[in-house]
């Protein structure tokens, strides 16, 4: 990634603070489901596969970032 250029600088700040507030309520959201889940394994499994599916999307998009950066 390029960040010398401002622009790239803002877009990659813009995409990082869109994670980070992505990420809280994906935090949130898995802590209503095991603290009010009716059932704690089916809540921690869910959990896993939330968690394994939010690392995927966040590394195709930073791809995607890397990507429009380079060029």
């Amino acid at each position: 990634m390029n960040l010398s250029n401002p622009v790239n600088l803002l877009i990659a700040g813009v995409y990082y603070a869109l994670v980070a507030v992505l990420t809280f309520f994906a935090i949130f959201g898995v802590y209503i489901l095991i603290r009010y889940g009716r059932s704690t394994p089916a809540a921690l499994l869910t959990s896993i596969i939330f968690a394994f599916m939010f690392i995927n999307i966040l590394n195709q998009s930073h791809q995607i970032l890397a990507g429009i950066l380079a060029a």
